[in-house]
This record gives structure tokens, sequence and C-alpha cells, in this order.
């Protein structure tokens, strides 16, 4: 039997019916919460419900005031408060679990489409009589991830009496440009799981992730021309040990530059290599250019991107080369450094992205 007949079947094409009522209340209930730096959960900000278990719970303690009520038991009277009491006092201790705690965000970092994004949260606990035990903070996975909404990741947690507990939750990014933290959720059941007090938390920050890095990135194209340019070239100082067009051996120099006759002179000397200066006593930066580089003609422009990122990486690798970005639209001059190396990833990341208007806040 090979034709893949299932019960429900016939409601596949209806499940987005079942769904469109959960996907508005999210909508809804994440417009409410306001991203915050850190939050501490009061109780305004801190909600508690019967789990299934309590309702079960419930269900059986109705029964035994109902056949106490029946049968005229004093002992089943007693039995049913006594269990119901107890009921009550672990919703006390639930609710009390989770009221005081504070969340807070550790610095993020960058990282390439692809990755997962490490979220480290601080848990603080400022009171002194007892810790708190059975904790779990969830995250809800982003749409854009490819990953439905209602699938979450979770991390369980202690945290000792005044002191602090540090937890990492994984996010995954899928997608180049910013990415908005997702809402957190801190709950717990203890100590006997009738009941669950949770709190929500949307903190306030969000990720620049870069291009995905293209793993069949062929090398750096020679880009340095005979002739260049003002916008191509940058001005060498010559030293007093070497005469005029010649310099020392840079790393990442093409074979041509080599003045072999010089080189081995040098190299009988003890000294390294010798390289031809340019004309005019310039040395060529090296460009990479959306339209014109060689090794990006037939890509997409997402492929482009992934491949300008891994070239970026590979010239700031190379010591004493100077490297610049052409994009459509926006031209990032020939420099070095770790700085630079970050500017031109930020500029790849949000190349072609339109940032959203401020949303106005109510009054």
């Amino acid at each position: 039997m090979s034709s893949g007949w299932r019960p429900g079947r016939l409601l596949d094409p209806f499940k987005w019916l079942v769904q469109l009522p959960q996907v508005w209340w999210r909508q809804w209930w994440e417009a409410r919460l306001h991203p915050r730096e850190q939050v501490t959960f009061t109780q305004r900000n801190l909600y508690i419900l019967p789990t299934p278990a309590g309702w079960g719970f419930a269900v059986v303690i109705m029964v035994m005031l109902l056949a106490s009520i029946n049968e005229q038991i004093n002992l089943g009277y007693a039995l049913t408060f006594m269990v119901s009491g107890a009921a009550l006092m672990t919703m006390h201790i639930t609710h009390a679990n989770v009221r005081g705690l504070s969340l807070r965000l550790l610095p993020l970092r960058s990282l390439h489409a692809g990755d997962v994004l490490r979220v480290g949260v601080v848990l603080a606990h400022t009171g002194k009589r007892r810790g708190r035990f059975g904790l779990e903070l969830r995250v809800t996975r982003p749409i854009a991830a490819g990953i439905a909404s209602h699938e979450e990741a979770k991390v369980e947690c202690e945290v000792g009496p005044a002191s602090e507990t540090t937890v990492e939750m994984d996010v995954p990014a899928a997608l180049r440009g910013w990415l908005d933290l997702p809402r957190l959720t801190l709950q717990s059941r203890y100590p006997l799981g009738l009941f669950r007090a949770w709190g929500y938390w949307r903190p306030q920050g969000r990720v620049l992730v870069w291009p995905a890095l293209d793993p069949f990135a062929p090398p750096l194209p020679d880009s340095a021309s005979e002739v260049p340019d003002a916008h191509t070239v940058r001005p060498f100082i010559p030293s007093a040990e070497m005469p005029e067009g010649l310099r020392a051996y840079r790393r990442g120099d093409p074979l041509r530059w080599i003045a072999w006759k010089k080189s081995s002179h040098a190299l009988a000397a003890g000294t390294g290599l010798v390289s031809r200066e340019p004309a005019a006593g310039r040395t060529p930066d090296l460009w990479l250019d959306w339209e014109h580089s060689p090794g990006l003609q037939g890509l997409d422009a997402e492929a482009r991107l992934s491949r300008l990122a891994s070239w970026v990486i590979l010239a700031d690798q190379q010591t004493g080369m100077a490297y610049g970005l052409k994009l459509p639209g926006q031209t990032i001059e020939c420099a070095q450094g770790s700085a630079h190396l970050r500017s031109c990833l930020d500029a790849l990341a949000t190349w072609g992205i339109v940032e959203p208007p401020p949303r106005r806040k109510r009054a």
C-alpha cells in the first residue's frame, strides 16, 4: 500500500484555519510586550494557572468533597480540606519561586548567516532566605529562521540565595540583516507541578547577521592594474635604505612584482625578497567590486554577497594588504584593520535592506 493515506489527510488544507487564531493571538501579545534592557518579575507581570495535573487534582478534590457530603463522613471532610489547603499552599510557593527574579542580557556578537546565535542571559536573585528551584527559561524561535513559531527551546536552571546564574540559549540565524531577539519566557512548576507560574521578557537588542561564507569561494581576484588611478592606489613612502622604485616584499604581492635579480642579492645578504614599486611610487590596492571583480558573474545577489564576505575575510588575513569594497550605491575606501573588516561586513549585511520606520507609541 503506497497511497500514503491517513485519516486526517482531508483536513490538511484547512489547518491554516485552526492556526489563524493562534497567530493573531501571538501577534497581539507580541505587540503588547515592549522591549526592555532588563526585567524584574513582580505581581504585575507574573501569571499563574493550574497545569493539566492541577486541573486533574482539582477534579479529585471535588469528587472527594461530593463523596464526603453524600456519605456524611467527617474523616472525608478532613482529608478533603487538608489536601485542598496543601494545594493552595503550593500555589503560593510556585508564584513566589519566580517573583523577584531579574533577567538581563549579556553583550552579543555578530555572526554569519547559517550559524547559531548564543544568547547569554543572567538570572539574578537578591533574596537571602532561600534559592529558586525548578526554573525553565524558554525562547520562542523566530519564524524567519525556518522553524515554526510555536516550537521553543528550553534550559533548566536554579538560582541560589543572593546569587546569579548565567544560561545560554540558541537562536538560529538563517538570514542576513538585523535579527531582533525573540521573546523569552521564565516559568516554574515547583514544587509539585500543580501550578505553572510564568512571565515574559522581550530583550531590547538586535544582532547584525553577516552574509553566509561561501565554501566554494575562489582565491582573491588580482584587481591590481598596471596604471592605477587615484582611487585605486595609496601613497608609498620609500625608506632611506631602499632605492626608489623598490620595496620589501609584502605577503600577497603578485609574483610579477618581485625583482628576482635584486632579491637574489638580498637573500645572499641575509634579507628578504624585494618587490618592484609601481610607477610614481604607489602601491595598487585590492578592490572587491560587485560588478567588475572576476568570479562574481552569473551569481545572484545573495551568492555575490556571500562570496564578497569570504573575500573580505581572506584579504584581511593577508598582512599588509589594503582592500576596498564597491557595492551598488556604496563604496568603502581601501584600508586595513579589524574596524575596516567589520565596516565591510556590516555593509554587506545591510545592503539592499530597508529599515522599517519606528513604531509610534500609543498615548
